[in-house]
């Protein structure tokens, strides 16, 4: 989850610093790639939540977006 954290928030950085702040909405495109690597190695990762699939995908995403969002406001507010 700290990775997931911390790629979420490189990538938030990364979008900050290059769109500019009135294309919020477009955000969103850049978290695609993440979620598609939650799918694609999820099995491995449900081991490590007991094997519940559900809860690891919502740990995962919840960390990426998380650490993504916190970076661009972070550096869109300075």
């Amino acid at each position: 989850m700290v990775i997931a954290a911390a790629a979420g928030a490189l990538a938030g950085a990364m979008a900050a610093s290059k769109l500019p702040a009135e294309k919020f909405m477009w955000t969103g495109f850049v978290l695609v790639p993440f979620f598609v690597l939650v799918e694609v190695f999820l099995r491995p990762l449900a081991g490590f939540f007991g094997g519940n699939a559900t809860l690891t995908r919502m740990m995962l995403v919840s960390s990426i977006v998380a650490g993504f969002y916190g970076a661009w406001f972070l550096l869109q507010v300075h």
